[in-house]
């Protein structure tokens, strides 16, 4: 199994059930990763977090991986972070 650090990423784009993540710090900066938007295994948690991101938003993530050889990344842990750059939620009716 593997298991990246927690890192930044910028969620860049969302096609069919996955979210693209670019890492945008450390020596990992630039690589581009899918992320599967629903699966089994997340914890509650994570799919509660999951449900509220959208293109274009930084979030802190820790991603696994079952397969160690061609890598099938998923959400272990994710959070919206407390970021700038994060473009704020404007709702009509809140």
């Amino acid at each position: 199994m593997l298991e990246t650090e927690r890192a930044t990423y910028e969620i860049t784009r969302r096609q069919n059930d996955y979210f693209w993540l670019e890492v945008l710090e450390g020596g990992d900066q630039g690589i581009r990763v899918s992320v599967p938007i629903s699966d089994e295994t997340y914890d509650n948690d994570v799919r509660e977090e999951v449900k509220r991101l959208d293109e274009g938003q930084i979030v802190e993530a820790v991603l696994v991986s079952e397969d160690e050889t061609r890598p099938d990344w998923k959400f272990e842990e994710v959070r919206l972070a407390e970021d700038e750059r994060n473009p704020s939620r404007v709702r009509a009716n809140p």
